[in-house]
């Protein structure tokens, strides 16, 4: 009833959840006289103002019965519990919390609900307008008004002061109060003291008393120990405050009554709902007459309240912290311990459970109660506690472990009862008198259970519920047998009740005593505590107890509402996702912080660091300095580890610390339950930290579209920082730290990554295709042999980026690195398919001149026809601007003109691939140097078809065969994809693209950018990359064919192209062919990178003099220049 009652509230309370038909502005004369006339309505006398009423009726009945019928119960379980009380006040009860607890307790939690459930009834907004306008429509549908609307009506009345209306119905019960109090008045002074005097007392110390540590702890009141203090304020003040006429006079409750008021300011009622206490009695005394005295003294203490309980409470914390830690490390490394000591475990989380219970209540209200005195501490208006986090950490590991040997406890117990419990009741039995027969069986029975308790069908529950019936038949005045005069009976039953809960109700119990499904209500405190813990170092590995508390809410549903079930569990579940979103956030952002430190440290090593080190100490060598200068400050590498205090922490000691606290909270625990829900922390966080340092590498690599992206050693660095502070997080979490960096890796070998974005190999792939081959195409970068690597030969074009920096060695074996072998061949294919794409293009220029190649080919020894044919395909054709080809450097001139600049970028690319896969098979032969040497070994001692038939698998380490088996595979798909499927036409047509290219090489002798610098071994136009084209496209074409021909073309070509090239040496142009010795050098090139082709077979086309002198003079002219 509280639940549904405290939800009407919250409903009627929100404009979003509030009944509609309030807000409906065709019934507010309707709601507005019944309010004022309530709870007499007369319809028929403003029978105008109801049309819209009885018009909506059903709507109405719909709708309003919930809300109607559930203050209708509360009108029923109002009548039924004054009944029980009156009937127990009848019977003249004998309550005492020492002997018969569960009946005691039991009554006061009854007395005190009853009074929070009023108090709520009062606060509901609207409650006049649901039920009047509820009736209203009742009565316009049947004809009279609802039977329970009178009494209803007029409990609405009674409790619009709750407090005195109260006080009416409860005061003339005041005995059994009267009797419940006074014996609680013992324990409650031993239990609210200072924390001065609990650690005095060492009230929860296993180790106080080390030689009792095996003894199992026991007290008189065994079940008070653990009783939350919490509860007895609500008992004592609302139990006083109700019935003040009597116990305000009693000297020992009303000190009770002092002490409890001083302990806070507000007092729960039911979740999220409080009660500022001093407000309420003082307004509640100040209408009766003679309490003036009274008033004061409540005034007096409450001005004392608000300079001590703060301070008292805050001690509180700071003691059960340390006591609470104690226990921890104590039952971590003897679980035994939980046996005889459980009970002190049980205590130290129910004086934990309180002081949290009394600090989200006080948060809220306390700035506002205290903000308008004048203090001279500056912190005294907020109440905010930065180590709460440390005690509800201790809190839920002490469950934690509670829970985890839970079988320990258990049997611990079993054994006690049979051995001592059972044994001892069974002796008091014999000396009991005056038992009626009904109690005697009752006692008996408990007996009886306790001594069969290792029998498996043993119902611990029944013996507790007899006890119970025991309690309440023998307290009656009526009953011949007084539970006072066997005052060790009662003592003993009720210890032998709590080790009966050791065996089967532990989950109930940890439950009981350090439950905080109230924070489900506290929705704003528990962000704040959470972001509070997080932004605090030292506390933050405390932050995980937050989603252990998520968990918990699901303890605040009552079976009998259903209705809130899903909204509870979704809160709890939204709630622990947030706090493990959370810790992952600052986890991410502490890793950012703490890499970027290791990179600084890493780049202090770096040339350009030395270089700087070096300029600086030579200005500080020969500057001349004046008396007022001083030299320039030269701080070498490993400077800072040099330390004077190791107190003093430097900005990477706080990002260390800081992070393994992060890293121990997430690996508290291997998975978290809420409802039917796992969560599994470890998982949580190295999840999100791949994505977050996928995303890092990324924005590292590429802060945007337009800049240039960085060198694959500054990311292999990066790549390195990261993985120093992973092992940070290893240490700490102990995850596979082998398995989460390789499946990282591999996804940025890929295409895509598990997200769909982009990753290392696909943006390095997209950046050298798209923009270094690109600058290469239009002649401003040019590949050198002699460097192994793309360089910038063009002085007048400048670069945004430096090509050597991106291609040399070092660099390449860096991206290897990164993007492992698989990265390599996903650059590979991609730089394969760009290379069939040319290849398809030349093929539709072989098409459309094929008559005439086919003449070149035939006539190739005919000086006069070649020059003529030379002529021919030298003209420009405007059908080349119709081209298909979609390459921005494609060349729209001559037929000649476009295969030479196709046949330069074929060129360009293997040549970046073969560097590619030249830096494959460094990186491999360092990493696997016995699996080099054997896949080596194989490939020596193979054929060529076994040769191809192992490509993929050398390719995959670096090792190039003759033939290019991707290359192979791309060209025919393109062929499929052109609809090129006559073998035979095929066939034809790539032997007349070999001879294209080979009466194509006199042109290049034309140019002047076709320069071979021997310096460089290389071209400004990359024509010297035109030999490596013509070698892996022959391949390529002829074994795709099938005919086994690859050296007759090979021959074919070398005959085609000597010939085109002696014809050069004779005629009367060759003063405007100054660079033909360069392309001399290319045939010699050429013969060297063909593996079909051998010296001897060139010396019978082309005279080798003419190669050498080439040489020589470009050499000569290379000196020249420099």
């Amino acid at each position: 009833m509280l639940t549904r009652m405290y939800n009407i509230k919250k409903a009627c309370s929100d404009p979003n959840s509030k009944p509609k038909f309030l807000n409906d502005k065709s019934i507010d004369a309707a709601i507005s006289i019944i309010v004022k006339k309530f709870p007499i309505i007369d319809l028929k006398k403003h029978s105008h103002a109801f049309v819209n009423v009885e018009a909506m009726k059903q709507d109405i009945i719909r709708n309003l019965s919930l809300y109607y019928y559930t203050f209708a119960d509360l009108l029923d379980l109002k009548d039924h519990i004054l009944q029980i009380f009156t009937t127990m006040d009848a019977n003249q009860c004998k309550l005492d919390i020492t002997l018969n607890y569960d009946l005691t307790a039991g009554y006061l939690n009854l007395v005190v609900n009853y009074i929070s459930l009023m108090i709520l009834l009062s606060r509901v907004e609207d409650r006049k307008a649901v039920l009047g306008l509820f009736n209203s429509a009742y009565d316009f549908s049947h004809g009279h008004a609802e039977p329970s609307f009178p009494r209803l009506g007029q409990m609405i009345i009674d409790y619009e002061n709750p407090i005195r209306k109260l006080a009416e119905d409860l005061g003339p019960l005041y005995r059994l109060i009267n009797s419940a109090l006074s014996s609680l008045r013992e324990i409650y002074f031993r239990r609210n003291i200072s924390a001065e005097q609990q650690r005095e007392a060492q009230m929860i110390s296993l180790i106080a008393n080390p030689k009792q540590l095996l003894f199992a702890a026991q007290t008189n009141t065994v079940a008070c120990e653990y009783l939350s203090l919490d509860v007895m304020d609500r008992w004592i003040i609302l139990g006083v405050t109700v019935c003040h006429n009597t116990m305000l006079h009693d000297e020992g409750l009303y000190s009770l009554y002092q002490r409890a008021l001083q302990h806070g300011l507000s007092l729960r009622l039911f979740r999220d709902e409080y009660i500022l206490i001093y407000p309420m009695i003082q307004g509640f005394f100040e209408t009766i007459k003679g309490y003036s005295k009274k008033c004061q003294e409540i005034k007096e203490i409450y001005l004392n309240t608000i300079q001590a309980c703060r301070s008292l409470h805050a001690h509180r914390r700071q003691f059960l912290r340390t006591a609470l830690k104690e226990l921890v490390l104590l039952i971590s490394d003897q679980p035994g311990l939980l046996g005889p000591k459980i009970l002190f475990i049980w205590m130290g989380l129910s004086y934990a459970r309180d002081e949290v219970l009394w600090l989200l209540r006080h948060i809220a209200i306390w700035p506002n109660i205290v903000g308008s005195k004048k203090s001279k501490d500056a912190n005294s208006n907020t109440i905010g506690d930065k180590n709460l986090h440390e005690l509800l950490f201790y809190m839920i590991e002490l469950r934690e472990l509670v829970l985890k040997y839970a079988k320990v406890i258990s049997r611990y117990h079993t054994e006690y009862i049979d051995g001592y419990d059972a044994i001892a009741l069974d002796e008091m039995m014999s000396n009991l008198k005056n038992l009626q027969k009904d109690d005697y069986e009752l006692i008996s029975s408990c007996i009886e259970t306790a001594a069969k308790i290792k029998s498996e069908s043993t119902n611990l529950v029944a013996m507790r519920l007899d006890w119970f019936r025991f309690q309440a038949h023998v307290s009656a005045a009526h009953s011949p047998f007084q539970l006072s005069a066997y005052r060790e009976l009662s003592i003993m039953m009720n210890t032998m009740v709590f080790h009966s809960k050791m065996v089967d109700l532990i989950p109930e119990m940890v439950k009981e005593t350090s439950d905080l499904s109230i924070y489900c209500f506290y929705k704003e405190q528990f962000d704040e505590h959470l972001k509070q813990c997080l932004s605090l170092a030292i506390q933050s590995r405390y932050s995980i107890s937050y989603a252990f508390i998520s968990a918990q809410f699901v303890n605040s549903l009552h079976d009998m509402c259903p209705e809130e079930r899903d909204h509870i569990i979704e809160r709890g579940l939204i709630c622990c996702n947030m706090v493990l979103e959370e810790l992952v956030r600052r986890t991410a952002t502490v890793l950012s912080q703490l890499t970027h430190e290791e990179l600084l440290l890493v780049q202090k090593l770096s040339p350009e660091a030395c270089g700087q080190l070096i300029a600086i100490a030579y200005a500080n060598q020969n500057a001349t300095l004046t008396k007022n200068q001083q030299p320039l400050d030269l701080k070498m590498p490993g400077y800072e580890s040099i330390r004077t205090n190791r107190e003093e922490m430097t900005d990477m000691d706080k990002y260390q610390m800081y992070l393994t606290e992060l890293c121990a909270a997430a690996g508290f625990t291997k998975e978290i339950v809420v409802s039917d829900h796992i969560f599994a922390p470890r998982e949580y966080l190295t999840q999100h930290l791949e994505r977050h340092i996928m995303n890092m590498t990324m924005n590292f690599l590429k802060p945007n579209e337009f800049e240039t992206p960085k060198r694959p050693s500054e990311m292999l660095t990066l790549l390195s920082a990261q993985l120093s502070v992973l092992q940070t997080v290893n240490s700490v979490m102990n995850f596979d730290l082998t398995r989460f960096f390789n499946d990282m890796m591999l996804q940025q070998s890929q295409g895509l990554d598990c997200h769909g974005k982009e990753t290392l190999a696909s943006t390095y792939t997209r950046w050298y295709l798209e923009v270094l081959l690109r600058r290469a195409s239009a002649h401003h970068i040019v590949y050198s042999d002699h460097l192994k690597a793309f360089i910038g030969l063009n002085e007048s074009t400048s670069l945004p980026f430096a090509p050597e920096r991106y291609t040399d060695t070092h660099e390449l074996r860096s991206l290897t690195q990164l993007i492992g072998p698989y990265g390599i061949k996903f650059m590979a294919e991609r730089l394969t398919w760009h290379i069939a794409s040319q290849i398809t293009e030349l093929n539709k220029l072989v098409k459309e001149h094929r008559e005439i190649l086919h003449l070149a080919r035939i006539n190739f020894d005919k000086p006069d026809k070649m020059r003529e044919i030379t002529n021919q395909l030298s003209t420009y054709d405007p059908k080349e601007k119709r081209s298909g080809s979609s390459d921005k450097s494609s060349i729209a001139g001559s037929p000649i003109d476009s295969v030479i600049q196709r046949i330069t970028i074929i060129g360009e690319i293997v040549a970046f691939r073969n560097l590619l896969f030249d830096a494959l098979k460094d990186v491999i032969e360092m990493r696997l140097p016995f699996l080099m040497k054997s896949l080596k070994g194989v490939v020596d001692i193979s054929n060529e078809l076994q040769k191809i038939n192992i490509s993929e698998m050398s390719t995959a380490t670096g090792i190039q065969t003759d033939v290019d088996l991707a290359l192979v595979n791309a060209i025919q798909a393109q062929a499929q994809n052109n609809r090129l499927t006559d073998p035979e036409e095929h066939y034809v047509t790539s032997c007349l693209l070999m001879v294209f290219v080979a009466i194509s090489l006199p042109k290049l002798a034309t140019m002047k950018q076709s320069f071979f610098k021997a310096t460089y071994i290389a071209a400004p136009n990359n024509c010297h990359t035109i030999p490596l084209a013509i070698t892996t496209i022959g391949g390529a074409l002829f074994f795709l064919h099938g005919r086994n021909d690859i050296p007759e073309r090979m021959r074919e070509f070398l005959a085609l192209a000597s010939s085109v090239l002696l014809q050069l040496a004779g005629t009367p142009e060759k003063e405007k062919m100054p660079n033909r010795q360069s392309v001399y050098i290319l045939l010699d090139q050429f013969v060297t990178n063909c593996p079909w082709l051998n010296y001897s077979l060139m010396e019978s086309c082309f005279p080798y003099s003419l190669i050498r002198s080439a040489y020589a003079n470009c050499y000569r002219q290379d000196d020249r220049t420099i």
